[in-house]
Order: C-alpha cells, then structure tokens, then sequence
C-alpha cells in the first residue's frame, strides 16, 4: 500500500518519536514537495 503523507501525521509521529512506524505499515510513503517545505520552514515546530 503507498501512503501520502500530509504535515500533522508526520509531526505528531515524530513528537513521540515513532516515525519509523510508518515504514512497517506502508510499501511506500509519499511526502510532497509542499509537505517538505512545510516541515522545513523556520516557522515550523522544533522536534526535540
């Protein structure tokens, strides 16, 4: 199954540090340019 993944589900993911779910579950994961951006711009919640 191909997945693609939109900004919130990748952040909350990562917050709980369980991202790597995300692989056992899906064949592929998509994340579009534009979720990219979002999650790299300088306004973005820090991952701590």
């Amino acid at each position: 199954m191909i997945v693609v993944a939109d900004t919130s589900p990748i952040n909350y993911l990562l917050l709980i540090n369980q991202i790597n779910l995300l692989p056992r579950l899906f064949q592929q994961v998509v994340i579009p340019d534009r979720v990219r951006d979002e999650m790299l711009d300088s306004d973005a919640p820090l991952i701590l």
